[in-house]
């Protein structure tokens, strides 16, 4: 509990365009709970809790850096396998904009955390954010 409010103080003190782009994310991927049981939901809910305990994991241990961004990695899978249900759901408005909605915004996420990842292995090793003592 202790490490997630640290992380959580760590995200209120980034600038405000990272703090609603990580609202729009968590909302987006949360709103799986109107779909539950679809299947489509239920996986979206299991890998925002797989990313918040990996991306807690490694704030644990190497503090509020770029290699956070390996928290999504998984999403690559979870993507891929929205894209093959798109077909399946095409004609259910609402359903189907939020599964689009999803591979969006969990997509253009990835983009960031790749070149977190990128950045951080190159070695800009230094902590993003820095809360004072």
């Amino acid at each position: 509990m202790k490490v997630m409010l640290r992380f959580t103080r760590h995200i209120l003190e980034m600038p405000i365009h990272w703090q609603l782009w990580i609202a729009l994310l968590f909302l987006t991927n949360m709103a799986a709970v109107f779909f539950l049981p679809r299947a489509e939901a239920s996986v979206v809910l299991a890998a925002l809790f797989v990313g918040a305990l990996l991306q807690m994991g490694l704030f644990a241990r190497f503090g509020f850096v770029r290699l956070l961004g390996l928290g999504h990695f998984h999403w690559f899978v979870m993507i891929a396998w929205l894209v093959t249900r798109l077909g399946s759901s095409r004609g259910e408005g609402l359903f189907y904009n939020w599964i689009v909605a999803v591979i969006v915004v969990c997509g253009l996420s990835l983009v960031i955390d790749v070149v977190d990842v990128v950045r951080y292995l190159r070695g800009e090793r230094k902590p993003t954010i820095v809360l004072a003592a």
